[in-house]
């Protein structure tokens, strides 16, 4: 495909102490086909060899360090788009990875659509290492755009896309500015939709992005997860279209989408209780089945997890008292 160089990609990268499967990512920007203009990024306060990394790709990639902002790298990537100068943005977290194609591609959508706020592509979940972790997505190939109004309500569902496939409008952030992560819950889902609000996206629907999931990634804890899910759809209330039906169910479904987040996490919180009552310490047992509680009261409620938790719950008090008196 031939494109006009017009259209200039500033990739954003946020890393916290990942520099040698940063390395990865990086590579994977510069073996695109349609190359970047810049590579940005932001150091949240890494005590590794983050900055050598970024220097033996040389003027290639822009390292700038900043403390860590506790926004488990919201406010790192916030950063980078702030100092991007391309007319689009690409989102790229530092353990991800890229197509050799996906750019050129979403290129080429811009191109057929010059009015969209976002492409996204299709993504598939790896691990550490870069296997895939489930089948990848079933998908057509093609180009799919969703007008403002039903972007809208297709988003207010839940967050279908990760970070890493997304480029985005620089003149709509610019416009708009960047929000403070720490006010707005999920960062990411909270940027989809407000330009979904009044810009139509664009779907390349193909698997253009592996999504690295790893323990130590914020959404790896699914309560914090739940909660900046639920602040991020709350704030759209005051954006929904009055009388709306479509509104009005996409809305409910986002509920019970974070709902079931919420639920993960309790679920989560009872196996540490069940394997803290079997082995016999109670007082760890206790603050994970309160964690539980606390995080979604109706999943730990529920009849049969109430029986598993009495019978194990006794059986770890016995093991506990016989541990004890021996």
């Amino acid at each position: 495909m031939n494109h006009k160089m017009d259209i200039s990609i500033s990739v954003a990268i946020p890393v916290y102490n990942g520099s040698e499967i940063m390395r990865e990512a990086i590579e994977s920007v510069l073996a695109q086909t349609y190359p970047a203009s810049e590579i940005i990024v932001v150091d949240d306060g890494s005590t590794d060899d983050t900055r050598g990394i970024c220097e033996s790709f040389g003027p290639a990639v822009r390292h700038i360090y900043q403390e860590n902002d506790k926004t488990f790298g919201a406010g790192a990537r916030a950063h980078a788009i702030r100092e991007s100068t391309g007319n689009w943005i690409a989102l790229l977290d530092h353990d991800d990875l890229w197509d050799p194609f996906k750019l050129e591609k979403q290129v080429a959508a811009i191109a057929l659509h010059p009015d969209a706020g976002a492409v996204f592509t299709r993504y598939r979940s790896v691990d550490e290492k870069g296997r895939p972790l489930v089948e990848d997505p079933l998908v057509s190939g093609e180009l799919i755009r969703m007008e403002p109004r039903d972007a809208f309500h297709h988003l207010l569902h839940e967050n279908f896309y990760c970070p890493s496939s997304a480029l985005v409008r620089q003149d709509f952030i610019k416009n708009v500015g960047v929000c403070d992560p720490r006010l707005v819950g999920c960062a990411d889902w909270d940027l989809w939709l407000s330009i979904s609000r009044v810009l139509p996206i664009l779907v390349v629907d193909e698997v253009l992005t592996n999504y690295r999931i790893s323990s130590e990634q914020f959404c790896a804890d699914k309560g914090k997860l739940a909660r900046a899910l639920q602040v991020t759809l709350e704030a759209q209330r005051e954006h929904l279209h009055a009388n709306c039906d479509d509104c009005t169910e996409s809305f409910a479904l986002g509920r019970a989408h974070v709902a079931h987040v919420y639920a993960v996490a309790a679920r989560t919180h009872l196996d540490h209780f069940h394997k803290h009552a079997l082995a016999g310490k109670p007082g760890e047992a206790f603050s994970s089945l309160r964690a539980a509680y606390q995080t979604s009261p109706g999943e730990v409620l529920r009849p049969r997890r109430l029986a598993a938790i009495s019978k194990n719950g006794l059986v770890g008090t016995f093991k506990g008292l016989k541990d004890a008196v021996q």
